[in-house]
């Protein structure tokens, strides 16, 4: 959606491009801490169905609804003073009047997305992933036509200009929520895991849940922040640099969510063969969908050098910005391979609960290697390489951490029987 919201604003302007690109990521940043307590119910549910429990993971539904209150007010909270700060990040007046209004208007449709997350996260546990995927692609349609109507006016709505599409966002995740709900409550193949009156701890579910969620959450802070703040590095660069960044970014956050897809895939399909103890079932798991990665970025690899004009011109249709991002996205075809297998490792270990040592293993690339980086090569008073240099950063940072999360795992597998 945010990438919807990121081209339609195009046609707005440079500036409220660049804010609301800026703006999701802000947004995405805080929610991932959120988030990342629901993604690990997809390891939770895998695990419980691979070893046969299949019937008594509905309880994770019920503690993650009565966790999604606390969440939200305190992501509400976060949202609402990181706004007040971004005015001291030296970014351009216009973008940063913008960011923060777009930024305060996301936050009424939070609770409805962790509700989603919560949900889809139970079902790709169970393996069914159709549904979710299915009511995404509906509600990214809507997206679309909410974009249109309210930012430009149309079909009798007010022209809210840049801010209407966060209204139209907040309208479709409140469309997300609602269909997955009435799926996973009237869905005859869930109803007898539905139906299950075997009590549960509330405690001892909810302490389940945090402590593989809270870590995931945590890395997944560190690894949305680290791209936030070169959103920051590359507007201290000049406006080109920074809508240049922010729409090469994000074509690759839109190809990463395939790469997404098929690692959560692996972690659902590990998390079955840990729970019933098949280290082979592991194995072939992870061979499979590291095959499939590389594929599918050799693919993406090949269409960001080859058609970069091409794709750039479906965000903007300004010549001089066009070119100025062009050699940017040959930097974001080099790093898709390694973008791809750092969060194949990550899925990887969280099959097999391994969530805490991944946290630090992202802290270190991120932190200690890729930020730097991307500031000392970018920046006049380093290498002065430009906004290219922030990539350069990118390219270093996640090629470490592909190689450590891949050998982290794969000295897990080596003893996995250990942990049974």
């Amino acid at each position: 959606m945010g990438s919807t919201d990121t081209v339609m604003c195009g046609l707005v302007s440079n500036d409220a491009q660049a804010a609301v690109g800026i703006g999701s990521a802000i947004y995405f940043l805080f929610i991932v801490l959120g988030l990342g307590v629901y993604f690990g119910i997809t390891s939770l549910v895998s695990i419980a169905d691979g070893a046969g429990k299949r019937d008594k993971t509905w309880k994770y539904i019920r503690t993650g609804l009565v966790l999604s209150i606390p969440i939200s007010i305190a992501l509400g909270v976060l949202l609402f003073l990181s706004s007040y700060f971004f005015d001291y990040l030296n970014q351009p007046e216009a973008v940063s009047q913008m960011t923060k209004s777009y930024l305060i208007a996301l936050i009424w449709g939070t609770p409805f997305f962790l509700v989603f997350t919560l949900y889809s996260s139970y079902l790709n546990g169970l393996g069914k992933t159709w549904p979710p995927m299915i009511i995404t692609a509906i509600a990214l349609v809507l997206n679309y036509f909410f974009n249109d109507w309210l930012i430009f006016g149309k079909m009798g709505m007010p022209a809210y200009g840049f801010i209407g599409s966060a209204f139209a966002t907040n309208l479709s995740k409140v469309v997300l929520c609602m269909l997955l709900v009435l799926y996973a409550h009237t869905s005859k193949e869930l109803e007898l895991i539905r139906n299950n009156t075997s009590t549960s701890n509330w405690k001892v579910t909810s302490q389940r849940i945090l402590t593989i969620g809270l870590p995931i959450g945590f890395q997944l802070f560190l690894e949305v922040f680290a791209f936030t703040v070169s959103f920051i590095i590359a507007g201290w660069l000049g406006n080109m640099s920074l809508t240049a960044h922010q729409i090469v970014l994000n074509m690759a956050s839109v190809t990463f969510m395939f790469i997404t897809g098929i690692s959560t895939s692996s972690n659902i399909m590990i998390g079955n063969g840990y729970g019933a103890k098949d280290k082979n079932h592991i194995y072939e798991s992870a061979k499979a969908c590291a095959l499939l990665i590389l594929g599918v970025e050799i693919i993406f690899v090949l269409a960001f050098i080859l058609f970069p004009k091409t794709l750039i011109s479906i965000y903007t249709n300004d010549a001089q910005l066009i070119g100025f991002a062009v050699p940017l996205m040959v930097m974001a075809a080099a790093f898709q391979v390694s973008d791809g297998f750092q969060n194949l490792g990550l899925n990887m270990l969280r099959g097999i609960k391994d969530v805490r040592i991944p946290a630090l293993i992202a802290f270190v690339s991120y932190w200690l290697v890729m930020i730097p980086a991307s500031y000392w090569l970018a920046m006049p008073n380093g290498f002065n390489m430009g906004v290219i240099g922030v990539w350069w950063g990118f390219v270093i940072g996640l090629s470490l951490a592909s190689l450590i999360l891949i050998y982290r795992f794969s000295q897990q597998l080596k003893t996995i029987e250990t942990r049974w």
